[in-house]
């Protein structure tokens, strides 16, 4: 079947991904939920509400499908009209709006697709959406890779343990190249060598802080502490295993503030 492309009225990033398509001679047939496509976006949100994410403030658009799959989302329909199935690690769907857009993952993808990433994302910048991606370490070339070609405004770097590779290391020396970054860790249960779980430790929270001062010569980085949230937990080697009280996030950050002084910690409902 034709592509099909279901927009809205003054949807900004509809109007990205129909021009990506055009450039690319993607052939599609649109239908304005706005317009005339009203009734058979309707239809087609019946056959496939399990497959469309829909929060508080609605649907989010565009949606497309080519008659296989559904894919929601200028970055996430990008990257699979540009690469298929093969940029799904690196690309999830946004929850920033406006003139922000997240859902990069500089995480355990393919590094030999990293040249289809990056030309979504110089697509996606040519309409001056500022981008924020996440890393937690890994593929510190490609990371190096999108920061010097100025595709990324801001770097979100998560540390979940003490530094165990140059990988790390290198991310970290990279991420503060970033006009805007920041590092954090979750105050989570870790697999451990034994094979059992334990939440991390004030010491091992403040190992994480050190590794940071070394790695880039400062006290003063922005590292954030999250508290755990266990419903939004998917192992379930976890689920047995009861949060810390609030109380006990404060001995975490006396440990980080002792070599970052700039640690602070994130309540449960506050977003990035």
């Amino acid at each position: 079947m034709t592509c099909q492309i279901f927009s809205t009225t003054g949807c900004m990033r509809c109007k990205i991904t129909k021009e990506y398509m055009q450039a690319n001679d993607i052939e599609y047939e649109e239908f304005d939920i706005k317009a005339a496509g009203k009734d058979t976006f309707a239809k087609f949100y019946r056959a496939n509400r399990k497959k469309i994410f829909r929060d508080e403030h609605g649907v989010e658009f565009p949606v497309f499908t080519d008659g296989n799959v559904i894919r929601q989302g200028v970055s996430v329909i990008i990257g699979y009209l540009c690469s298929q199935t093969r940029l799904d690690n690196f690309i999830k769907r946004s929850k920033l709006h406006g003139e922000w857009l997240d859902g990069i993952h500089i995480l355990r993808g393919d590094p030999e697709d990293a040249a289809q990433l990056i030309a979504v994302m110089s697509h996606l910048k040519t309409y001056g959406l500022k981008i924020e991606i996440t890393s937690d370490g890994t593929n510190p070339g490609l990371l190096e890779s999108i920061l010097e070609n100025g595709l990324a405004d801001r770097v979100i770097m998560e540390i979940s343990r003490p530094i165990e590779n140059d990988d790390q290391i290198n991310s970290i020396a990279c991420a503060v190249q970033s006009t805007e970054y920041q590092f954090f860790t979750m105050i989570k249960p870790l697999i451990r060598p034994d094979g059992g779980a334990a939440f991390i430790t004030p010491e091992e929270v403040g190992e994480i802080a050190r590794n940071i001062e070394q790695t880039t010569g400062s006290k003063k980085q922005p590292y954030l502490l999250k508290p755990w949230n266990i419903s939004e937990e998917n192992d379930e080697r976890f689920k047995s295993i009861k949060p810390l009280p609030d109380s006990a996030m404060f001995k975490y950050r006396t440990m980080a503030r002792r070599y970052m002084v700039m640690t602070e910690i994130q309540k449960l409902k506050a977003t990035w």
